[in-house]
């Protein structure tokens, strides 16, 4: 820049003008302008431009201080408190000295130290340190250096965290396209499905099929292409592998959703049969999505789980009811017939074996509101907690929440009802199942298996429709939702 003018203001810098105060491109330029706090890169003086012998340290982000510096090594070397994302790192010196090196580095873009800096979207474990803790474990798979990596520049407005940490993952470790959604595997955690996960990301990214891996999911070629492609961006690998299997059998993007909300959305192992489920589904185009959550129930129930008869106190156990059941041959009529006797099967509390557990941890919530529709309300969110509660939720509802009862007692599920109390007895509105492990509610469903939002298909439904319980229906959910906010909960 010539040292009769003072900024920037007329037009853009130029090349040389950039390079006399130590930008390598017009990019970098604009990097150093947004981590100074400046919207654009045109009024800016002389004087708050680095000075050529200082150029590295003028382009750092506000908070890359040295003091923040001293903090980053401090942490890594674990002299102070951190977070266990480090832990893994306890016993690999290179991985240390890796991960101080990227925590340095990228240091001059992010805040690597700040907690939840990530979206939702990125995985369960949200801190920068945790996808940084993953990359540096596997800095011997890095194929350039972390130095030569620069923030990717937004179209407008400050870079999103996630879009920086993509290009950081593929500057180390990628010749070839991932797609984003893959993403979410640096931040898994430490245990054998995060490592696994993180290995199929490093072969993708180095050129490998996605096919040629050990995937619980067989997937067909054109399974891997609408896999490559991204096509459920809120799930993670095996989501998008379920969602690709539904797609290329001819399944619609309804179906896909009705399935992913089910179990096969979050249970992936015997897949030889899970994949005919997905089949016959696809098969019958007819079919209301609204019953694919219940069937799936069913078929999981009479398969694989194991009957129970309560013997004075105590409960024994025998084998499934259908152990080698096949969707070969089956009538989607006769399949729905045989779906709703076993609704009233279980809905009777002499059926069931009583079995108890502890509460999820969550609390309880109550709110009283007035709206012009509906008056004056009381709600209640309440956690059920035995196989008794389940069976009288499921007959005030008309659906089969009580088949959760096994997976409440082992502790992976947990059911909450949602109550609206306008006069002396309560109105069940809305059944909410809860992952206890991801923390997501996985299905929330209404009277009949109603959906909130979305107008019923059943001739129950309609009938409910007519009697004004859509109205209570669709505030329920967003009192459900008040609450989902307020535990920190995601929901699927």
């Amino acid at each position: 820049m010539s040292t009769s003018t003072s900024s920037f203001r007329s037009v853009p810098p130029q090349e040389p003008d950039l390079a006399s105060f130590g930008f390598g491109s017009f990019q970098e330029y604009r990097l150093w302008c947004l981590c100074q706090g400046y919207s654009d890169g045109l009024s800016i003086s002389q004087a708050d431009l680095p000075q050529p012998a200082g150029a590295y340290e003028g382009r750092r982000a506000l908070h890359d201080t040295e003091a923040r510096r001293l903090a980053i090594r401090r942490t890594v070397a674990g002299v102070v408190e951190r977070s266990d994302a480090f832990d893994a790192l306890d016993n690999s010196d290179a991985g240390r000295n890796a991960l101080l090196d990227l925590m340095l580095h990228t240091n001059r873009y992010m805040d690597v130290l700040k907690t939840k800096l990530l979206s939702r979207e990125v995985g369960r474990h949200r801190e920068l340190s945790y996808g940084l803790v993953a990359l540096a474990l596997h800095h011997d798979r890095w194929i350039r250096p972390v130095e030569s990596w620069i923030s990717p520049l937004p179209t407008q407005g400050s870079p999103r965290r996630e879009d920086q940490f993509s290009s950081l993952v593929r500057h180390l470790v990628a010749r070839y396209e991932v797609p984003q959604f893959m993403d979410r595997v640096w931040f898994e955690g430490a245990g054998e499905r995060g490592r696994e996960h993180r290995k199929w990301f490093i072969d993708v990214a180095s050129g490998r099929s996605i096919r040629t891996m050990d995937t619980p999911i067989r997937l067909t070629r054109r399974m891997a292409h609408l896999f490559m492609r991204g096509a459920y961006p809120k799930g993670g690998l095996e989501q998008n592998m379920r969602w690709a299997q539904i797609i290329a059998m001819g399944g619609s993007f309804a179906q896909a959703n009705a399935i992913l909300r089910t179990r096969m959305g979050r249970r992936f192992e015997d897949d030889d049969f899970w994949s005919t489920v997905v089949l016959f589904i696809a098969n019958n185009p007819m079919l209301d999505p609204t019953w694919i959550g219940p069937i799936v129930d069913y078929i999981h129930a009479m398969r694989s789980v194991p009957t129970q008869v309560q013997a004075e106190s105590e409960i024994t156990q025998g084998p499934p009811r259908q152990p080698h059941l096949t969707m070969k041959g089956r009538s989607a009529t006769k399949l729905l017939g045989q779906v709703e006797a076993w609704h009233e099967l279980l809905n009777r509390e002499d059926g069931v074996a009583f079995q108890h557990w502890r509460q999820s941890g969550l609390s309880n919530l109550e709110l009283v509101e007035e709206t012009s529709q509906l008056g004056k309300v009381r709600w209640t969110v309440r956690e059920l907690l035995s196989s008794q509660e389940l069976a009288a939720e499921g007959r005030a509802m008309n659906h089969c929440v009580v088949s959760y009862s096994d997976q409440c007692a082992a502790g992976d599920t947990a059911i909450w009802s949602i109550c609206a109390h306008r006069e002396a007895q309560p109105e069940n509105v809305l059944t909410a199942a809860l992952d206890t492990r991801r923390q997501t509610v996985t299905e929330v469903r209404g009277r009949y298996n109603m959906v909130p939002n979305k107008r019923p298909a059943s001739a129950q439904g309609r009938a409910q429709e007519r009697a004004g319980y859509m109205a209570l229906l669709q505030r329920a959910n967003v009192v459900l939702n008040q609450w989902i906010k307020r535990e920190g909960l995601q929901r699927d």
